[in-house]
């Protein structure tokens, strides 16, 4: 990233002399920091929010006009365009699919006899403190709570959606989920060890071994796919640490990372397994760009595609939190947990 002294020698003589000297920059790095939800602050490390005091990235900005190959770059993005632009009417009742309940998943599997909720509360009693420091301890008390699907809300959301750069393109000005949100609202990381999809964090040669690997077979967990029976056969799972990966295998797959199946995939095998491992994985990253990938998929056709499998949830609650008028009135956001919570 190029300093305020080398942006400033490209861009527009107007700068104010403060930034350029850093001064500025450093100030208004300091004002966002302390403006951090309590709980986001607990989760970032001191060197991260050390960086807040030279740097400060919240989105494509550019001191005087915007560089010409970006311009043409936005002008050219005829693949995703807004879809209040397109030329085929809306129809409201488009908007509300059957297959959305897959981007809002129930907290309990109908006609389940083995219940989501008392595995959770199993694990709670043994894997609290590890969930804390990982970054999905309140992540994975949400999922015990179902989230009322706002279809309307949603699909108008989405008709302002830019992919050339990944907002909404709202009439105060782009706005976009990051991963400081994904922090405050749902508890993610935003920074520590990628997400690993293919498990070779621990299979490089001069790499870390794994400490607890996998050893359930693939072909036991595609003959139990489906979520009633995966709930049934691994929720008393003997082996605690085969159970707790298992466990987090379920909650990746009808939580964070829902699926068109509606199914427990192979997908997030090595993610479980790294966060049954390792405190420091850095998954509000990955989240995000699934997010991304999602409402990017949903925009694609004309009018929207809200089938599209993805955590839309998430989105909905990102807007009911920056637009008090769309939640119910009496919701009080606290200031010592998630503002999902509530």
């Amino acid at each position: 990233m190029s300093s305020p002294n080398t942006r400033a020698k490209n861009s527009s003589s107007s700068i104010p002399l403060d930034y350029i000297t850093r001064v500025g920059v450093d100030n208004h790095a300091i004002a966002v920091k302390s403006k951090l939800h309590p709980f986001t602050k607990k989760n970032l490390d001191e060197n991260v929010l050390h960086l807040f005091e030279n740097t400060l990235v919240l989105g494509p900005h550019w001191f005087g006009s915007v560089p010409k190959e970006m311009a043409d770059l936005f002008k050219e993005d005829a693949e995703a365009p807004l879809c209040l632009q397109s030329s085929t009417a809306l129809s409201s009742h488009t908007w509300v699919s059957k297959n959305l309940s897959h981007s809002y998943p129930s907290s309990e599997v109908r006609n389940s006899a083995v219940k989501w909720s008392d595995w959770n509360d199993r694990l709670l009693s043994r894997h609290a403190a590890y969930w804390k420091k990982a970054g999905i301890y309140d992540a994975i008390l949400l999922s015990k709570n179902s989230v009322n699907k706002d279809e309307n809300l949603l699909a108008v959301a989405l008709c302002f959606w830019n992919s050339a750069n990944n907002t909404f393109d709202f009439r105060l000005g782009p706005m976009s989920p990051t991963l400081l949100d994904l922090a405050q609202i749902f508890g993610f990381r935003p920074h520590g060890r990628p997400a690993d999809a293919v498990g070779d964090y621990h299979r490089s040669k001069n790499r870390e071994r794994v400490a607890k690997p996998f050893t359930v077979l693939a072909a036991t967990i595609n003959q139990n796919y489906s979520f009633s029976n995966f709930l049934k056969k691994f929720g008393t799972e003997k082996d605690r640490d085969q159970q707790h990966m298992m466990f987090l295998l379920y909650w990746l797959n009808r939580f964070v990372f829902p699926n068109r199946s509606s199914a427990v995939l192979l997908e997030y095998k090595h993610l479980a397994e790294a966060l049954h491992n390792h405190m420091d994985v850095g998954l509000g990253p990955t989240v995000l760009a699934h997010l991304y990938k999602n409402i990017h998929s949903a925009t694609l056709e004309s009018p929207l595609n809200i089938s599209a499998p993805g955590a839309f949830w998430m989105i909905q609650i990102w807007l009911q939190v920056y637009f008090p008028e769309l939640r119910f009135s009496d919701i009080v956001l606290s200031e010592d947990q998630v503002m999902a919570a509530p």
